[in-house]
């Protein structure tokens, strides 16, 4: 069991060595340093990381709070981890914040990314920030009442690849595999392949245009040679390299069996799948597949997407990071605005108001949010949020510019009359669909002067509206925001979302990925979220003791 390391808490135990006793009165008494070491350094609770070591067996791991702590750090400066480890040797703010002996002031950064590494496989981390972030709260008397969020976009550790570098490098990183670990069937299999791919320079562009297409159907041919070999093969099959192989073929290439003379050849057919949702999504990298390609207007992005959410009141001197979450690129806002909210209320971190941009705000998100005793705010999702088109009197009329009113008891929608004041004939509920049907006269409604701007579908006999709860709600949503002034300025308020995700995205190091999977990389958004709210308590705590100190009185000469 190398490498195996036993749980042993940081005694609590001042050494002589302690920077404070070395060199005192070396670190201003207002440092950073010093607010670190009372107020956030005793919070680590390391018993928490216990399950990740041994009980008896192996040498005594390595301070859990000082590596948690230079994590910490790591976000905060947007560090390496050699220049952590470079750091940790020669920064007196680091020890005295970590309590760190002189004589121990080293780690190696191997052994801080194996920490890394163990503590990305369950939520220690986010509930290190969950405890972090309430504390903070409390102590610097922060409101939770109004709350904003946002997302944005975390880039992968590599860029997507065009086709022709993808095929190469899939090629590449399995038969590299192959080579060390079977090297006899390496050698036979390379007499097969229309190049040495181990041998050619580390080249994922082909600079000669013409010969583009030809070379990777050439590359196809080699995918499908070396599926054909290994996929029944004991070991082999079992490959990681080997699995991507052959989850790139299978999403890229399709086999078409042509009849020439006798035989039956197998011509390779390169085409782009579609996902259709169901199953894994493509492969923009063999070294990063949890990365997931989408796009955004004029922005290509493969790698995921971050959520943030924080606090928003006006009346609180610093604001705090209430919630962080990672998922796939293409996760739409509309799905994950319920999972935040639901988050915040189980965290005790529970918003009264809670403002976002058009892609969190919908119909279903408003009425899903209101069960849970929140009210989300900000303009509804899938229209135009031009106020001068919405102002002009031939504008497309929608389902809210119906009357209506919800029953007493049942809560059910029920249409009064339409925009030109006809009542509908009746109204009934599919039970296909749950939505509710109303039918309006045919001859008055082909009649109507608003009939070219009316949602009522024409039918042979009769004319139908179709609406639902959530529906209305969302277009209710925008004639409010379109029409109500001071309703578009109180959503103002979430522009400051984009503030917090410029800090942690950029200054805290989270829009680009620094690791090939998904678990590392949503490590790395919670530390600096982390980082970034540790880094706002220690400048407002800082700031509320110079505005307590007594000021010194001078006679003037």
């Amino acid at each position: 069991m190398a490498g195996v390391a036993m749980f042993q808490q940081t005694s609590p135990q001042l050494s002589l060595f302690d920077p404070l006793l070395v060199f005192p009165g070396i670190l201003p008494h207002d440092d950073w340093s010093h607010i670190y070491r009372d107020k956030v350094y005793p919070q680590i609770d390391e018993k928490e990381f216990k399950h990740l070591y041994c009980e008896n067996w192996g040498a005594p791991n390595k301070s859990i709070k000082l590596q948690v702590s230079l994590l910490i750090f790591m976000s905060m400066e947007r560090l390496t981890w050699r220049e952590v480890e470079f750091h940790l040797q020669r920064r007196l703010d680091w020890w005295n914040a970590t309590q760190t002996p002189c004589d121990m002031a080293k780690i190696d950064h191997t052994t801080l990314f194996k920490f890394y590494n163990k503590i990305a496989e369950n939520d220690v981390a986010y509930e290190l920030f969950k405890r972090l972030t309430g504390i903070f709260i409390l102590e610097c008397n922060i409101s939770m009442r109004q709350q904003r969020v946002d997302s944005f976009f975390m880039h992968g550790w590599l860029a997507k690849l065009s086709r022709y570098g993808l095929f190469k490098e899939t090629n590449r990183v399995f038969l590299q595999n192959l080579r060390k670990q079977k090297p006899g069937l390496y050698a036979e299999i390379l007499e097969d392949l229309s190049r040495d791919y181990l041998n050619d320079g580390f080249d994922l562009t082909e600079k000669d245009k013409e010969k583009t297409s030809r070379k990777i159907q050439e590359m196809a041919d080699d995918m499908h040679h070396l599926k054909s070999a290994f996929e029944n093969h004991n070991q082999v099959k079992h490959y990681k390299s080997f699995e991507i192989l052959m989850q790139v073929f299978d999403q890229q290439c399709n086999i078409i069996e042509k009849s020439i003379g006798p035989d039956n050849s197998v011509e390779i057919e390169i085409e782009i799948k579609v996902p259709d949702g169901k199953g894994k999504q493509i492969v923009s990298t063999p070294h990063n597949t949890d990365a997931q390609y989408t796009r955004k207007r004029n922005q290509v992005v493969t790698g995921h997407k971050g959520f943030l959410t924080e606090t928003c009141d006006p009346d609180n001197d610093v604001q705090y990071i209430t919630d962080v979450a990672l998922e796939a690129a293409g996760h739409a806002d509309a799905v994950e605005i319920d999972k935040i909210e639901t988050r915040l209320e189980e965290n005790e971190f529970k918003p009264e108001a809670l403002y976002g941009d058009a892609g969190f705000v919908n119909g279903e998100s408003i009425l899903e949010a209101a069960e849970k005793g929140i009210e989300l705010e900000g303009p509804s999702a899938g229209r135009s949020q031009s106020i001068e088109g919405f102002a002009e009197k031939d504008r497309p009329l929608d389902v809210a510019d119906f009357k209506v009113e919800f029953e007493d008891t049942t809560k059910d929608l029920i249409v009064l009359s339409c925009p030109n004041n006809e009542s509908p004939l009746d109204q009934i509920k599919s039970e296909k669909t749950g939505q509710w049907l109303v039918h309006f006269d045919n001859k008055t409604c082909k009649e109507c002067p608003l009939k070219n701007r009316c949602p009522v579908k024409h039918g042979a006999t009769i004319s139908t509206l179709t609406i639902n709860e959530a529906q209305y709600t969302g277009a209710q949503r925008h004639h409010k925001y379109m029409e109500d002034t001071e309703y578009r300025k109180e959503c103002g308020v979430r522009a400051g979302a984009e503030s917090l995700v410029n800090e942690v995205a950029n200054k805290h190091g989270a829009r680009r990925s620094r690791h090939r999977t998904e678990k590392r990389s949503r490590l790395q958004i919670i530390f600096a979220a982390i980082a970034c709210n540790t880094k706002r308590y220690l400048k407002q705590t800082a700031d509320s003791c110079a505005q307590k100190q007594p000021k010194v009185q001078t006679n003037g000469c």
